[in-house]
């Protein structure tokens, strides 16, 4: 069956279900040349005041969707704090994105705050947050080098590479990402880097390789002498 186009679905969905909407904006990668057969709706709806924002998952007209319903306030709460902490999926999607209704012009504004403020790039890593890396990643390099058994490596590659991509973008002043967002980040930040890590996922010494280099580039291995304060309680 052909499914409608994501925006004009995306529109209908939105009139149906939120028609009092102060804005509504689809994007994602059902938007782009990267669209796949699963690839799904994302959708940020902008409300009057309510009493709790939502993440809200369903099908619609032949696609999966999923809905992140705010108020302008907490919007921009959730905004903030993905971009303190260098994850800009949501704020990505509100400035990529195709706005599907707005008054006021609010999905305009939105557009453009989020494109500026990530066009000014994430914050500098803190020393302890580069130390914290730094400690994870050589823990976990450890843990490859005394592996044997072959189940036990692939998994603890795994880690491996996701802890190096992680290093690598953060010692980059980059954005950071997760899953198939990992790669694409550190794709934009360094090609080569990226190619390098993936080609070495099978191949234990060539992966510690990579992610030696990466380290040396981010201040080096870190474990003995490494120390954090943990809270009174959990």
């Amino acid at each position: 069956m052909t499914r409608m186009e994501p925006v004009a679905a995306a529109g209908e969905y939105a009139r149906h279900a939120f028609p009092d909407a102060l804005a509504v904006i689809v994007g994602g990668s059902a938007l782009t040349a990267r669209r796949t057969p699963t690839s799904d709706l994302d959708m940020v709806v902008v409300t009057a005041p309510r009493d709790n924002p939502c993440r809200h998952s369903l099908h619609w007209a032949g696609w999966p969707v999923e809905v992140l319903i705010h108020d302008e306030q907490t919007l921009a709460a959730y905004c903030d704090d993905n971009l303190a902490r260098r994850w800009p999926g949501i704020p990505r999607l509100i400035a990529e994105g195709a706005i599907v209704s707005e008054r006021d012009a609010l999905g305009r504004r939105l557009q453009t705050e989020m494109r500026r403020r990530l066009a000014e790039g994430p914050s500098a890593a803190t020393p302890a947050e580069l130390e914290a890396h730094r400690y994870q990643l050589t823990d976990v390099l450890d843990d490859l080098a005394g592996a044997e058994d072959p189940a036990e490596i692939a998994f603890i590659s795994c880690r491996v590479l996701t802890r190096s991509a992680q290093l690598a973008l953060l010692a980059g002043r980059h954005w950071q990402g997760a899953g198939k967002w990992l790669l694409r980040e550190l794709r934009d930040h360094d090609p080569d880097l990226a190619e390098r890590l993936t080609q070495a996922l099978h191949a234990p010494a060539q992966l510690a390789a990579v992610a030696h280099e990466i380290l040396d580039t981010a201040g080096g291995p870190l474990w003995a002498g490494y120390q954090v304060t943990d809270p009174r309680t959990p």
